[in-house]
């Protein structure tokens, strides 16, 4: 299933690691800006135009007032940080800028290595802590409140034994959460398509996932109806290969693309003859100035989503033994298949986690690069970049662990975009060791 190793491949010396690592950097630094900044009352206003409250708002108002730290806990992508800013915008303030923390902070570090200032609100979002203390958090709602000051942590789970300052929380109706926003953001006038999209948005799991669709909707962009409906007509296999080789391999050159896909097809059965995938007109296939393209820029994610939810073992089985072959080869090809494998895991974590990142992680150079370049384009994405770092501090933990290289790409590419201080911090931890990870960190900080 994979292609030869190419030449080179085997060495990944601290010059190469900088000017790939630099490479992804560049592209990504248009999209990623740094967590841990303040946020201003008119920033926090904008962000709160088209908020929708959810059930038990009022009853958090109430507890933060009295606590002065709530943790809202919930599953991913439920509009936990929304409610955060929305939350600690109804507290009295000595003034109204909010200071981000760190997600990476344990307990430990939040109640004894935080100063707080008196009055002020905070905000954590995405704790990635491995344990919730239940008496250091209490020590810290009573430092809170001792100073007069807010803090609001968000985290993914389920609640805790410190129920005294956990909220579970809900998502807020989809469909006044897109009425809202169409309210907000689509003018006097209705936009063409609204109710066909209001009844989709009922369906859709997540807060994130309503307001992608009505911006699309306000914006006059297609809504992404027609990637779902060339899965319902049941495509032939081979042209199923085909959209979900491109979600891994996307923007190659025609010829390129043409090898790599034949590396990945099984020999057509005879019902599946017919023209290639860059012949006949695809409805989600193009080729563009030579390369090959989906013929809508979000419909990469969108197939991934479909490929996910409609296909098994025996489109998933060869298809992550090509996928993680990519990794063994050229630059280009590369940096395309952990761009897929970080838009995967928008859909599937687990799967671009055990299937390709812990994977890679432990490969070859090339696979480790390739591992700590997906955890780099995870940062573009708000949900996926706490998640990306809480895997990159796993893999670093132990500077002798073979996934500490890819940790150490990851920190010092998109992770130093997003979360610099912490980025910086374990690079310093990890260059002061022994082994591989250690010299790559220790080039990493004097070479920036």
């Amino acid at each position: 299933m994979s292609d030869t190793l190419e030449q080179g491949e085997s060495d990944l010396d601290d010059k190469t690691l900088i000017e790939r690592v630099t490479a992804i950097n560049e592209q990504l630094r248009p999209l990623v800006g740094p967590v841990a900044r303040d946020l201003d009352r008119r920033a926090a206003d904008t962000l709160l135009r088209s908020y929708l409250e959810p059930a038990g708002f009022a009853d958090a108002v109430r507890r933060l007032s009295m606590r002065h730290l709530l943790v809202l806990v919930g599953e991913a992508d439920m509009g936990k940080r929304l409610g955060a800013i929305a939350l600690l915008s109804r507290m009295s303030l000595a003034e109204g800028r909010i200071t981000v923390l760190s997600p990476a902070g344990s307990a430990a570090d939040l109640l004894s290595r935080t100063e707080y200032g008196p009055g002020r609100a905070y905000l954590l979002h995405d704790w990635i802590a491995g344990s919730t203390d239940r008496s250091e958090l209490l020590d810290l709602a009573r430092k809170l409140a001792e100073l007069g000051s807010y803090l609001v942590i968000t985290r993914n789970g389920v609640p805790s034994q410190a129920v005294e300052v956990e909220q579970p929380w809900c998502a807020p109706d989809s469909g006044d959460l897109f009425d809202l926003y169409l309210s907000a953001f689509g003018g006097r006038s209705v936009p063409a398509g609204a109710a066909t999209a209001r009844v989709r948005a009922l369906a859709l799991p997540t807060p994130a996932e309503v307001v992608r669709l009505a911006t699309r909707l306000v914006r006059d962009e297609p809504v992404g109806e027609e990637v779902a409906a060339w899965f319902d007509t049941k495509p032939p296999m081979h042209e199923v290969r085909a959209v979900a080789a491109l979600a891994f391999a996307h923007g190659l050159p025609e010829p390129e693309f043409a090898r790599r896909l034949a590396a990945f097809e099984p020999v057509r059965e005879a019902h599946e003859a017919g023209p290639g995938p860059t012949g006949a007109p695809h409805p989600l296939i193009a080729v563009h100035d030579g390369l090959v393209v989906f013929r809508l820029p979000h419909h990469r994610a969108q197939v991934l989503g479909e490929l996910v939810a409609r296909y098994g073992y025996w489109l998933w089985q060869p298809l992550r033994e090509w996928a993680r072959s990519l990794a063994l080869q050229g630059d280009d090809v590369r940096a395309r298949a952990a761009e897929g494998v970080a838009l995967l895991a928008a859909w599937s974590f687990r799967e671009a986690r055990q299937e390709f990142l812990e994977v890679w992680a432990r490969g070859r150079a090339g696979e480790r690069l390739t591992a700590g370049g997906a955890l780099s384009y995870m940062c573009a994405d708000d949900a996926l970049a706490p998640e990306a770092l809480r895997l990159a501090l796993t893999w670093a933990r132990d500077p002798a662990d073979p996934r500490a290289v890819a940790a150490v790409a990851g920190l010092c590419g998109g992770l130093s975009l997003r979360y610099p201080a912490d980025a910086a911090a374990h690079l310093r931890r990890l260059a002061a060791g022994d082994g591989p990870a250690a010299r790559l960190a220790a080039h990493a900080l004097t070479h920036p």
